[in-house]
């Protein structure tokens, strides 16, 4: 009878010893962008502008909002709005504490899984954004080198991007 006694202690360490392994090897939360979370507010503080080209005539859209968000483990979401009313949408898997995220990252890399301009989620070629921290004002300065199949390239540079809390 003690034996079986013993048999749910081993399990539960078994069971912690487990758990602590994980997160031990996990890869990073968002913790580790080095900024802190600001209030959506702060997003209007964003600016800079994004140019299309190379599908139809030239268009510059500039920034009127963009933020970074957590959704959920290592996804997060760089939304931008325009003031012409539309936006740009990249999901980010952040894997390593580098700043860069490649449409065709290799495994265990930064990632940039997926981009949408207003509801047309676009067919990337190989491209990238890179999401540099600045704390000095706890916000990031970003770069996109985004090229589509069909739907043009999208590049440009914002700055004072607050990283929005979930």
């Amino acid at each position: 009878m003690k034996k079986l006694s013993i048999m749910p202690t081993i399990l539960l360490t078994m069971l912690c010893w487990v758990s602590c392994k994980k997160k031990e090897t996990a890869a990073p939360t968002t913790t580790n962008w080095t900024i802190s979370a600001s209030d959506l507010a702060e997003a209007n503080q964003a600016n800079g502008d994004i140019t299309k080209q190379n599908d139809g005539p030239l268009v510059k859209y500039q920034v009127s909002t963009a933020y970074i968000q957590p959704l959920s483990g290592n996804t997060h979401v760089f939304k931008l709005y325009f003031t012409s009313q539309d936006s740009l949408t990249c999901y980010v898997e952040k894997l390593t504490q580098d700043f860069n995220y490649h449409s065709d990252a290799a495994s265990g890399q930064n990632k940039l899984a997926m981009v949408v301009f207003n509801q047309d989620t676009l067919q990337l070629k190989s491209s990238a954004i890179s999401i540099q921290p600045r704390t000095d004002q706890n916000k990031f300065h970003t770069v996109s080198n985004l090229h589509s199949q069909s739907k043009g390239d999208y590049n440009g540079t914002v700055n004072e991007v607050p990283l929005i809390g979930q």
